[in-house]
């Protein structure tokens, strides 16, 4: 495809883990433009700059110059205790930032994908939950994104829900803390932890279908591409604790797994409720959009193929 027909991607939260992977699957697709807050990125594909999204006039702008025509929405303030305690920034970020980008969207033309969360569910359920299952969210967290999906509902757009999106980025390997709250996703941290042989407790009550950030990457770009609206659940094909995950991601980077020890989530004090299960049933996506999703195992085989070459002092020697 010629350069001068490609059509135009916007990346909101080029710098997060799931945008760069965004940016990175869609190279040869798309003229791509990507947005960071406080962590700076460059692509050599890939236009970067800053933007807050929570500012209007400021989005209507980028809106107005670039013309996108498909937009992915990647960013929130995932840090779900702080969130707990500073509702109003919560909601300028996982819901007011969401109304200015569904307006820009409107008035250009642009097709939007917005990424929400597993924890608008209370856990309650004990079964993967569906697109059908009605959202209780436990956390100010989990309600401000919420209503982030209700200013799309019924709309000509996509939410994606993922669950515990993980993965390999040498952005996160900085810590720098991101605008998200979040210096590095769950697998880095426990990388960089065992690494350092550092002792682990991990919880054996929280279950969640965690999802490679690539195959969320590829999900997004392939229903954003297509003409379908709604709401889709996307996440990893495994249901498992926390303390599974961390057992499996040790084993296959060739790290002593005896160095995680079990514990529970009561043993935490947190000022947010997390669910106790938020495990996502990806079928309507995978049948609708022919997704190739992964087991926890395919997964950390592709993330551990990253590592190897981008940063092997991550692997156990």
């Amino acid at each position: 495809m010629s350069p001068d027909l490609k059509k135009k991607l916007l990346v909101l939260g080029a710098s997060g883990l799931t945008g760069y992977k965004i940016v990175k699957a869609a190279h040869s697709t798309f003229d791509i433009y990507g947005t960071f807050n406080v962590r700076p990125v460059k692509f050599g594909n890939c236009n970067t700059f800053q933007l807050d999204l929570t500012k209007k006039d400021d989005v209507a702008r980028v809106f107005s110059e670039i013309k996108p025509d498909l937009v992915i929405n990647t960013t929130a303030l995932h840090n779900v205790d702080y969130c707990e305690e500073n509702h109003e920034q919560a909601l300028l970020a996982n819901t007011e930032a969401v109304k200015h980008i569904y307006e820009s969207s409107e008035k250009i033309g642009s097709k939007l994908v917005h990424i929400s969360t597993d924890y608008v569910f209370d856990g309650k359920k004990l079964h993967p939950y569906t697109e059908l299952d009605e959202a209780f969210p436990l956390s100010f967290y989990g309600t401000s994104k919420l209503e982030g999906e209700k200013i799309l509902s019924g709309s000509r757009h996509v939410v994606v829900r993922p669950s515990v999106v993980y993965g390999w980025t040498p952005l996160e390997l900085a810590g720098t803390t991101s605008s998200s709250g979040k210096p590095m996703n769950f697998a880095i941290w426990l990388l960089t932890k065992l690494r350092k042989k550092e002792p682990l407790k991990i919880v054996t009550d929280q279950f969640a279908s965690a999802t490679l950030a690539d195959s969320l990457a590829e999900a997004c770009l392939n229903i954003g591409m297509s003409e379908k609206s709604g709401l889709y659940h996307v996440s990893g094909l495994s249901c498992e604790s926390r303390f599974e995950f961390s057992v499996k991601l040790a084993k296959k980077f060739g790290y002593d797994s005896n160095s995680i020890s079990k514990t529970s989530s009561f043993s935490f004090i947190q000022k947010a409720k997390r669910p106790q299960y938020s495990c996502l049933d990806s079928s309507k996506a995978i049948k609708e959009f022919g997704l190739k999703l992964f087991t926890t195992d395919e997964a950390l085989d592709i993330m551990k193929s990253q590592v190897e070459k981008e940063a092997p002092h991550l692997l156990s020697i």
